[in-house]
């Protein structure tokens, strides 16, 4: 487009192993959350995906439908989650740690203030 400086696209990733070491660092059952958008929910899966690129994914179940898959690509299931819950994400977009279930009802009003 005119006026946009051109950035070449991103290089084809071909290394079976593609971040490896940083998919070392989750497990299933973690809670974590995805950048970016602080979107949370738990870790399903680690590991490589048939039909997705080379490398490794971190399979995550959502905890509110912002995925866009059930847990399976091309038919094969890697996890499981309702359908637009779960996600494979490459782990430098994943934070395992303490993200519990963001509450939207939730009251700020616990300071002890009346309204």
């Amino acid at each position: 487009k005119k006026g946009l400086p051109y950035t070449p696209p991103a290089p084809k990733i071909t290394d079976p192993e593609h971040m490896k070491d940083e998919a070392a660092a989750f497990e299933p059952g973690q809670r974590c959350k995805v950048e970016p958008g602080d979107r949370r929910g738990e870790v399903c899966f680690v590991g490589q995906v048939e039909g997705l690129p080379p490398g490794y994914w971190v399979g995550v179940r959502y905890d509110e439908p912002l995925g866009k898959n059930d847990g399976s690509v091309k038919g094969k299931k890697y996890f499981d989650a309702p359908a637009g819950y779960g996600a494979f994400v490459r782990p430098d977009k994943v934070v395992a740690g303490d993200f519990p279930p963001i509450d939207e009802f939730a009251s700020d009003l616990d300071s002890g203030d009346e309204i």
